[in-house]
């Protein structure tokens, strides 16, 4: 996690660690309780020392975590919890206000609902390709619930449509306007200065 007075960060394991130890308090479990139950669940190698240092987030000399969560662990730790795995993904409850969720060392994001709808496929990031995010999200949805996604795919496309539009009008725009600028300059009439506006105006070269 950052600190100083730079906003709050914290990094996918990091998060995913504290929501770990939240899901744990609340069912009453010790770290030895749910250690016990990955035993039960065949992961020995999950022992109470071991996630001790994964909720606590234990760093070396360099300030990086020793041990970071995988894949594999947080769908059996949720398992072991009978919680889905995406709630141990997103930024913690209680965070600070602001806290970022360092998606990539150049993404980070502390909308919490947006990061939530992301990871469970239902909202695209900013700056990503909207149109593949929903399509891939419609191949794998049930049809009972692919209505939204059409509608964001749907939105996605028209507003990406829109804004070439909006940058095709603007670059004509600026074009004709220097057109004006230099007849102007040149002495033109205003039946010439019209006719650049007219229909048969063939645009910008």
């Amino acid at each position: 996690m950052s600190s100083g007075s730079a906003q709050p960060t914290l990094s996918v394991s990091d998060a995913a660690a504290i929501r770990l130890k939240q899901a744990r308090t609340r069912r009453g479990w010790t770290v030895k309780d749910l250690a016990a139950r990955c035993a039960d669940a065949g992961a020995e190698k999950l022992t109470a020392a071991v996630l001790a240092n994964i909720e606590t987030g234990r760093r070396d000399e360099n300030g990086v975590r020793r041990r970071e969560l995988s894949i594999d662990e947080i769908v059996l730790l949720a398992t072991v919890l009978d919680i889905a795995p995406v709630h141990l993904m997103g930024l913690p409850d209680g965070a600070e206000a602001g806290t970022q969720l360092q998606l990539t060392p150049q993404l980070a994001i502390s909308d919490r609902e947006l990061i939530l709808e992301w990871f469970c496929g239902q909202r695209a990031l900013p700056g990503s390709d909207a149109r593949q995010f929903y399509s891939a999200a419609l191949q794998r949805m049930p049809a009972s619930d692919s209505q939204q996604a059409v509608a964001d795919l749907t939105r996605s496309v028209l507003e990406e449509r829109a804004a070439v539009l909006t940058e095709t009008f603007n670059s004509n725009l600026a074009a004709t306007m220097d057109k004006i600028n230099s007849a102007i300059k040149a002495g033109a009439s205003p039946e010439e200065l019209a006719a650049l506006l007219g229909p048969d105006n063939p645009g910008p070269k």
